[in-house]
């Protein structure tokens, strides 16, 4: 099952931290640098959500495929794709800021590739599947998506990061 965190995306934030600084470094670049310092929740947990199973995502990523006229595979390998967050970020770890910028980035955080996208525009292409996933979608695909958008909204109204973690269910 895949959950959404949406709070601090580390307890105390320390700027000789790694993943701090690395992040404030990229919010630097998209111009995002004071309201990452000054403006991120680093102390609230505002909620643990349940989205859904891996195979409602893997569903949810076909139909943006479809709606853009392409594959997953095709879209996620090139990067061609109005659907950037629902595609090319897994979706099922990592992080979204709540600051907008286009595409989904990657740093490197404990010798391992670590996805970066914008709560912002994910809530844009989750709400331009809308029509198809109330018309063609399964009811397993239109509720990770409704908890998906959910998610992805209360990070933006906390400020907060949205931390997607992949958990077995006991």
């Amino acid at each position: 099952m895949i959950h959404a965190q949406i709070g601090p995306i580390i307890e105390q934030p320390d700027k000789d931290d790694v993943l701090y600084r690395t992040l404030e470094i990229q919010m630097q670049r998209l111009g995002h640098l004071v309201p990452y310092r000054e403006q991120l929740n680093w102390s609230t947990h505002y909620a643990d959500c349940l989205l859904g199973d891996h195979d409602a995502l893997k569903k949810l990523q076909k139909m943006a495929a479809k709606n853009d006229r392409t594959w997953v595979f095709y879209a996620k390998w090139t990067g061609k794709t109005v659907y950037q967050h629902v595609l090319c970020h897994p979706n099922d770890r990592d992080l979204y800021l709540p600051f907008r910028f286009e595409s989904p980035f990657c740093i490197i955080h404990d010798n391992r590739k670590m996805w970066v996208g914008s709560a912002p525009r994910l809530l844009e292409e989750l709400k331009w599947l809308e029509i198809s996933i109330k018309t063609a979608g399964t009811e397993d695909v239109r509720a990770f998506w409704e908890a998906f958008q959910n998610a992805a909204r209360q990070a933006v109204q906390s400020v907060s990061a949205m931390t997607l973690q992949r958990r077995s269910e006991d």
